[in-house]
């Protein structure tokens, strides 16, 4: 192993280990898992804000992408947002109705006996605020020095979903995960991914069951997987990039 992907593992290994020991720290400390993710996510966060510092010399992120100052990258982001949505829902209710999931079960039970308003302070604020910081924030970046967008989206989204350890959330999480690198590949901001996450969170918990049992058919799942490739297509380096050699053509400046 080269010392730069050993300071790659390192990063990778010892962010993971701090954001599960401080929620297992926390849940011992007050006796409540959904509090000790609260805890956790918040540790992950400071902890991405410092690796940037380090990184860079300071924690703020540098100048967008030129397809990030683009209109049609938004509207493309936003869209693939909905289709994701969509995908993760319909793809975790086949996936559930189809072979169950007693992790997805115990996990509904753990959150429905602590206090609503921890519940939904953790699981639609502060665990996207934690999980993109780890995911996006630093395992994303880091692996970016080693390998292509496509290759670390599609890794840190594997992630992001084992990380759920059951096999509803890993089907509701892999198509988000795919569309969040993406803009943050375009950005290196965390808080339009933040955004993004809150909103998902937000849609997943109010809009009723019935609905997504209404739409979860195998060939609505198919034509969604082809809707998100487009979509990834729509938001990849390469749709943007001719645009970004005129800007810089009429400017003489970087498009970035």
């Amino acid at each position: 192993m080269t010392g730069a992907w050993a300071r790659t593992v390192l990063v990778l290994a010892g962010s993971l280990a701090i954001y599960v020991a401080t929620a297992l720290l926390g849940t011992v400390l007050t006796g409540d898992a959904i509090a000790g993710a609260a805890i956790s996510n918040l540790a992950v966060f400071i902890l991405a804000l410092a690796l940037r510092w380090r990184r860079t010399g300071t924690p703020l992120a540098p100048p967008p992408q030129f397809r990030a100052r683009s209109i049609s990258f938004w509207a493309a982001a936003a869209f693939g947002l909905v289709v994701c949505w969509l995908l993760g829902q319909t793809a975790a209710a086949l996936a559930y109705d189809t072979f169950g999931s007693p992790a997805f079960d115990a996990a509904n039970a753990a959150k429905a006996a602590g206090p609503i308003w921890l519940l939904l302070l953790t699981s639609l604020f502060l665990a996207p605020l934690g999980e993109e910081s780890l995911i996006r924030g630093i395992a994303y970046p880091v692996l970016r020095r080693h390998w292509p967008p496509l290759a670390s989206a599609f890794v840190t989204s594997m992630v992001f979903a084992l990380l759920h350890g059951n096999l509803v959330q890993i089907a509701l999480t892999i198509p988000l995960g795919m569309v969040l690198a993406a803009v943050y590949e375009a950005t290196e901001r965390l808080w339009p991914v933040i955004i993004m996450h809150v909103i998902f969170n937000m849609t997943s918990t109010f809009v009723p069951r019935s609905f997504i049992e209404g739409i979860s058919r195998p060939a609505v799942v198919v034509a969604l997987i082809v809707a998100t490739g487009l979509v990834l297509f729509a938001l990849s380096p390469a749709r943007y990039r001719a645009e970004g050699l005129e800007v810089e053509k009429s400017t003489g400046h970087p498009a970035g």
